[in-house]
């Protein structure tokens, strides 16, 4: 399991990458009206990563605790996927950024590789939740996973603004 924790920590930093970088710096998605269902998408996703990373941060999911895991790995490759045909139908992408997603999408095969055979042998065991401590992996994950939840929610905002822009930041008419 601590290939698969280095794994996604690797997966937050390219994510993070991609998020600063391409989306923020270069393409600044959270201001262009063109990227508003991209932004939904990703704070979306961004929002599954982050009880991603909180439940393997400290727990081995058991016997039926295994279902919400599988769903949230379900969900989150078909909403990547969706990202992907959004992002190629609304705007071009840079090496940089095509660089980065080939990347995360290699690194995101190898976490599932070793993830899933884990997952399988649990939902076989008995119905529990069991605390497990990963040393400085469990905080470090936790605390990527807080990140990742607050940025989901603001790039959720902004998608629902950027949707809908009676819907504005502080001023009222």
């Amino acid at each position: 399991m601590t290939c698969v924790l280095y794994l996604l920590l690797l997966q937050a930093v390219l994510g993070g990458f991609d998020v600063l970088w391409n989306h923020e710096y270069r393409e600044q998605l959270p201001q262009r009206p063109s990227a508003a269902l991209e932004q939904k998408i990703h704070g979306a996703r961004e929002l599954l990563y982050a009880c991603f990373f909180f439940a393997l941060a400290g727990f081995e999911w058991h016997g039926c605790w295994t279902v919400p895991l599988f769903l949230i790995l379900i969900i989150e490759l078909a909403l990547t996927a969706w990202d992907f045909i959004v992002e190629d139908l609304t705007r071009r992408l840079s090496a940089v950024e095509r660089t980065t997603h080939l990347l995360l999408s290699v690194n995101g095969g190898a976490y599932l590789a070793l993830l899933i055979p884990v997952l399988w042998r649990w939902k076989d065991q008995h119905d529990q939740l069991l605390a497990v401590d990963y040393g400085i992996l469990s905080p470090l994950l936790a605390s990527f996973g807080l990140a990742v939840l607050l940025w989901g929610f603001r790039d959720l905002i902004a998608g629902l603004r950027l949707s809908h822009p009676y819907i504005s930041s502080g001023s009222r008419s």
